[in-house]
């Protein structure tokens, strides 16, 4: 009997001579990137040295291990009174994966308060490159939602939905386990964003669950990035888009690093009307999401597969 072919994420290529807004072939990317977000609720963008250059890349993993090098004391002074949004580290379910985090790091005065936090005497290196960063990552999130709104005719959405859109930056280090130690760096979970991107070091670890429930391994390079799709946007899509759990298994005897953006929405998350009809009855209550993440972060909404429905669900 044949063996069952390996499943493989989507590769779209996001080269930005390729990516021309009016052309057939931009409407048939647009059309690509809704596809893989509601079949496999994430793809893999390519790009070329343009966007990110291979010394950005290599700066931006270098300064990651200078981070968290730092004194314990020191990194967990990264607060915040939104769930999920500081230090983590020191879990016992999670022993390997130790992560920080800098809200809107696309703005200079943000990341610069939290290289001051980690550096009081100041560290213009790391200040410059995070911030470098994260603007062109936040511009290729922006760049894929109006991809997402597009395609499903709902343009006349994007800018309100732009103007409120707050980003988190994640810094995350994965260690080796010990001896007898587990190997899982992160349990199984879908993000509460509306879209995450997640880039990394060379050390593979990323698994994506498939919809019939196969585990997709990511090789990593460094010209490319994951889009995931969060739970917040399967609801404003009416469950279209499809949200992936996902894992990190650490198999290689070398620290994993990454970086993780989030999007999020400072206002109130609905359904288009153009995406309910007789067909498609609206699946989801409008909701605030940071309301959501507060409900997440509580026994009740860790108890539930799926919280988004738990949040926000219509009942039938």
């Amino acid at each position: 009997m044949p063996s069952q072919e390996q499943p493989r994420l989507p590769i779209i290529d996001f080269s930005p001579n390729k990516l021309k807004s009016g052309t057939s072939h931009w409407v048939s990317i647009c059309n690509n990137v809704r596809q893989a977000l509601e079949d496999y609720g994430c793809f893999v963008a390519s790009y070329d040295d343009k966007v990110i250059s291979s010394e950005l890349h290599n700066s931006v993993f270098d300064l990651l291990v200078d981070l968290f090098d730092l004194p314990l004391a020191t990194k967990t002074q990264n607060t915040s009174g939104k769930p999920y949004h500081g230090y983590f580290g020191q879990n016992p379910y999670m022993p390997l994966n130790e992560s920080m985090g800098i809200e809107d790091a696309q703005i200079l005065s943000r990341t610069q308060n939290f290289t001051n936090l980690m550096w009081p005497r100041g560290n213009k290196r790391f200040c410059d490159t995070i911030y470098s960063y994260s603007r062109i990552v936040s511009q290729l999130e922006r760049s894929v939602k109006s991809m997402v709104f597009e395609s499903y005719g709902v343009n006349k959405y994007f800018d309100s939905y732009i103007n409120s859109t707050t980003y988190l930056l994640r810094l995350i280090k994965y260690s080796v386990p010990n001896e007898n130690e587990s190997n899982i760096g992160a349990m199984s979970h879908t993000d509460k964003s509306f879209l995450t991107i997640l880039h990394q070091n060379d050390v593979s670890g990323l698994e994506i669950k498939t919809k019939d429930d196969r585990w997709i391994h990511f090789e990593p390079s460094p010209s490319s990035f994951i889009f995931l799709a969060g739970e917040a946007f399967t609801a404003w899509s009416n469950g279209r888009i499809y949200s992936p759990h996902h894992r990190v298994v650490m198999r290689e005897d070398k620290d994993r690093y990454s970086l993780a953006l989030f999007s999020f929405n400072s206002g109130t998350i609905q359904t288009p009307k153009e995406l309910v009809d007789d067909e498609n009855p609206l699946q989801f209550k409008p909701f605030d999401h940071q309301g959501f993440l507060r409900f997440y972060s509580t026994d009740e909404g860790q108890r539930h597969p799926c919280t988004i429905k738990a949040y926000c669900g219509v009942a039938f």
